[in-house]
């Protein structure tokens, strides 16, 4: 089932699945912002709650373990090509990226962040989270390309 991949690029399955459930992530952020710019504030928060559990999910069962036994051996030797620098800035960026959505989530869908740590505008956070966002989606597709090329 995990055996080779169907985009033709010489990818495992399972990087092929992960790629396009990213980028299907970052379209229902998109969405969601269509959502919030329409005062469907319900439909907003679940599309993006979705996105970044689905996301943590990927991220701890497909992306971690593999950046862990593929690219960690060759980053602890020194060895500096493109693909390690992408897979870094990747990872890097998307670990700000998660860890800045559970805050955003948490201040804007529950009262467990007390309020002295708590954002006031909204709109910017959340617009500063989905690019970040976007440019770590940007990142994935450029490793997926150099990794499997």
């Amino acid at each position: 089932m995990f055996g080779e991949g169907f985009l033709g690029r010489g990818a495992t399955f399972g990087a092929d699945q992960n790629l396009l459930v990213q980028i299907g992530l970052g379209l229902l952020l998109l969405i969601g912002m269509v959502f919030a710019r329409r005062g469907l504030y319900r439909a907003h928060g679940a599309c993006q709650s979705s996105s970044l559990a689905l996301a943590i999910v990927m991220t701890l069962v497909w992306m971690w373990p593999s950046f862990r036994e593929i690219y960690v051996p060759d980053l602890a030797r020194g060895i500096a090509n493109r693909t390690n620098v992408a897979v870094v800035a990747h990872a890097a960026l998307g670990s700000v990226a998660l860890v800045l959505g559970v805050y955003v989530v948490l201040v804007a869908g529950t009262s467990m962040i007390p309020q002295r740590f708590r954002f006031q505008n909204y709109k910017a956070w959340m617009q500063t989270l989905l690019v970040l966002w976007w440019i770590a989606i940007g990142l994935g597709v450029l490793t997926y390309w150099f990794a499997n090329g």
